[in-house]
């Protein structure tokens, strides 16, 4: 179960018979009941007007549901989902740019839940005490400045509506430790080639460097950001045309590829990976502050050091400044590179006269705000 969720008393923790019991029958605290539940199919809820978010309970607003029912019904179709809402039979569902204007003729819209989920751009391993060409950071500053962001946005995403270039790796506008120095280098092909050579690397402007060998960049197609392995593969071309890298893409199961960041087989290569915003990302906690960790970005004993003080710093007065200054030190060692973040686009039918929900929620969050005809 999920550390943040409150679950009512039981005398034993791990009571199978217990757990199904309240699987069949849940309660909580939420702004509304669940009272209806096929799986696979509808969730159906009615309004708790006791919710405790409210004024009378000295909080800043009211965050009781505008609304008496809910339903939520599982549609994989995107067509069926559109159709929907054209149709007046759904009020928001999940959608994707290319349906905007089928959305926008029955009379919907799109609304945008912003910095909904990041491109997260590991080198792998670079650490190790192999001959990893990624082990200098010169080259990985290289490779993070040969790749065009806005190209990318513009090519897949139509333009910063959906994909915006800000941000380093899970650092968006709305998380704390977020300053505009975080934001992705400029496309600067001369100076990664610069960059290149002075790491003794073959390249357009040093043919008689040594060899970087093949450039493998794993992906996965994703549920949740759209054009993921089109991504990699643009960025893939990028530094083959830029840099004269022999790239490869290779696009497999999200879960085996994890599994193999975890078995450290993917060593001195890329996974090229979404993953979701955040208000608090932590300071990198496991990439950069566990020294045990298999995933770890790095093996310098002193940043471990430097993490681990960072992230004990919880006086929300410093802690933006702490982090702050920490990200930026990652964002130099370039362990992750920085492309951007996705605004997940919801489709919204015309009985919805106002919706506005949260930044950094890859779901449809704050649902209070949903005003209806």
């Amino acid at each position: 179960s999920s550390p943040w969720i409150i679950f009512p008393k039981r005398e034993v923790q791990h009571d199978e018979a217990e757990v199904e019991a309240y699987s069949q029958d849940p309660n909580g605290s939420g702004p509304m009941k669940l009272v209806k539940h096929i799986p696979s199919e509808v969730m159906e809820f009615e309004r708790f007007g006791d919710y405790y978010y409210q004024p009378d309970n000295g909080l800043p607003e009211d965050r009781r549901m505008q609304f008496t029912t809910l339903d939520l019904r599982l549609v994989p179709e995107e067509s069926t989902r559109v159709a929907a809402i054209r149709a007046g039979e759904a009020d928001i569902a999940p959608a994707s740019l290319s349906a905007k204007k089928q959305i926008e003729a029955g009379g919907g819209r799109l609304v945008f839940g912003r910095e909904g989920i990041y491109f997260r751009i590991m080198l792998l391993g670079c650490w190790h005490d192999l001959d990893f060409p990624c082990k200098d950071k010169r080259v990985r500053h290289a490779l993070d400045y040969a790749i065009d962001k806005e190209l990318i946005r513009d090519t897949l995403f139509g333009g910063p509506e959906v994909m915006e270039v800000k941000g380093w790796a899970s650092t968006t506008p709305s998380t704390i430790g977020y300053s505009t120095e975080l934001d992705p280098w400029p496309f600067d092909p001369a100076k990664a080639r610069a960059l290149m050579t002075a790491a003794g690397y073959k390249n357009p402007d040093n043919p008689d460097g040594k060899d970087f060998g093949p450039l493998i960049i794993n992906t996965w197609p994703s549920s949740s950001m759209p054009f993921l392995p089109e991504s990699a593969q643009l960025a893939g071309e990028m530094w083959k045309r830029e840099l004269g890298l022999d790239t490869e893409v290779r696009v497999g199961d999200e879960s085996a590829l994890k599994k193999s960041t975890l078995a450290q087989t993917l060593n001195g290569q890329i996974l090229w990976r979404d993953n979701e915003a955040r208000v608090d990302a932590g300071g990198g906690r496991s990439s950069y502050g566990t020294p045990d960790h298999k995933a770890r970005l790095h093996n310098d004993a002193e940043f471990f050091d430097t993490v681990q003080a960072a992230i004990a710093v919880t006086d929300p007065s410093k802690r933006q400044a702490v982090l702050n200054e920490l990200y930026l030190a990652q964002r130099d060692l370039s362990m992750e590179l920085g492309v951007g973040y996705i605004n997940i686009p919801w489709a919204v039918g015309p009985r919805v006269t106002s919706w506005e929900p949260f930044p950094l929620a890859f779901f449809p969050s704050a649902p209070h705000t949903i005003v209806l005809k």
